[in-house]
């Protein structure tokens, strides 16, 4: 696998970023046989345009989704354009965008995109070795429908990606393929062949409220009761403020861990996304099981910024050990929650990023109102999770 990435101000004409973005790559890569774009963009950028333009002026397929912000190997960027390309002899790509996932059957839509970035020719159990999930933002239903339904499909591919963002005003988040965007589908790409994926991720769990209660009920993302307390009361018991205009953005430096008993397995954070004072009741971005321990978090800078630096050392160290295989492409999704937090030092991920990235390694990331991830990889089978307040890093 080979890999190069380049990065784009120019926000107003899609042409001469496209050229941009274009040229820099011809500077850096020969293409192979097989070759895929992603673009991370702002989401003033007119992804469509863009992509549409890089298709036709490098002759590859383009996926791409919008951001809050962008990583690259000079760290982190706001109002721009990362574009990464990966290109291999012995590698194939297939890409494929969703119907729309509005309405009741979003999960079938999910299970016939995947089957439509199979290979024809592959052997009837084989399986692709890694499957890039960009994911629209405001859909009626749980992150966690994304991994669940395409683990289960694919018996275990490993999966990374996220669900897009914008500037905070959740209605510019899109997805895009090839001159196209969506604001009600995903798009997915499907790498097969000569591929080892290594995976790191790391939630903040240092820091705890010590209030720890049970979830008792609960329904997919949907919390009523949690203990002997509704859940606004279980979030009023820690001197929280519940009356706010937007519960996003009050309540992301308290994000929700979940655990279970007996359970060794990373646990699950969770973002409040809103709040029902006629029930009581809280949603969340991803799925909170009934039974388990739930704790509120309190994070700050420098437990974000620890995560970060455990997690980049963590894929450096697990990539050492795959034998055989050489390495060329970080991805880094990062949750915009942990931007937010980070607040006029937004850059300090992106720098000790930069700071670590070894010299013959591309990397291009972005952050993202969710992280798709697998909490572990052996023997050919993920365990894939969708993820909050979290950092993760694919390497191929």
């Amino acid at each position: 696998m080979k890999s190069a990435v380049a990065i784009s101000y120019e926000l107003e004409d899609a042409v001469q970023m496209a050229g941009e973005l274009a040229g820099a790559i011809g500077e850096k890569l020969i293409m192979g046989e097989n070759s895929v774009g992603f673009l991370f963009c702002d989401a003033d950028t007119d992804g469509a345009g863009v992509t549409r333009e890089l298709e036709n002026l490098l002759g590859i397929g383009i996926a791409g989704m919008t951001t809050l912000a962008t990583l690259d190997p000079d760290g982190h960027h706001e109002a721009a354009a990362v574009l990464i390309v990966l290109s291999a002899d012995d590698c194939s790509f297939k890409t494929v965008v969703s119907d729309s996932l509005s309405g009741d059957e979003h999960e079938s839509k999910i299970r016939e995109a995947f089957r439509k970035i199979t290979i024809d020719e592959a052997e009837p159990d084989a399986k692709p070795k890694l499957i890039f999930t960009l994911c629209p933002s405001g859909m009626s239903f749980s992150g966690d429908v994304y991994p669940n339904v395409l683990s289960e499909e694919s018996a275990g591919v490993p999966l990374m990606g996220g669900v897009a963002s914008d500037d905070y005003d959740y209605e510019r988040a899109r997805v895009f393929l090839s001159g196209n965007e969506y604001k009600d589908a995903m798009v997915a790409v499907s790498v097969w062949g000569n591929a080892k994926p290594s995976f790191a991720l790391r939630h903040v769990t240092s820091r705890f409220a010590e209030r720890i209660r049970r979830v008792v009920v609960a329904e997919g993302n949907i919390v009523y009761k949690v203990g002997d307390e509704t859940f606004i009361e279980y979030l009023e018991g820690f001197g929280l403020k519940t009356d706010v205009d937007d519960p996003l953005l009050a309540f992301t430096s308290y994000p929700m861990m979940l655990t279970r008993e007996g359970n060794d397995e990373t646990p699950l954070m969770r973002h409040i996304q809103a709040l029902n004072h006629s029930d009581g009741s809280g949603v969340f971005f991803g799925d909170v099981p009934a039974g388990t321990l739930a704790n509120i978090c309190l994070i700050g800078k420098d437990d974000i910024l620890t995560a970060c630096r455990e997690s980049m050392n963590a894929l450096l160290d697990e990539a050492a050990r795959a034998e055989g295989y050489e390495y060329s492409a970080i991805f880094c999704v990062s949750c915009c929650g942990r931007a937010m937090i980070l607040g006029s030092d937004s850059g300090a991920e992106g720098r000790i990023l930069s700071e670590n990235l070894p010299r013959n390694i591309s990397l291009a990331g972005m952050y993202c109102l969710g992280e798709i991830c697998p909490t572990s990889y052996k023997d050919g089978e993920a365990s894939n999770r969708f993820h909050n307040c979290s950092i993760t890093f694919c390497m191929i």
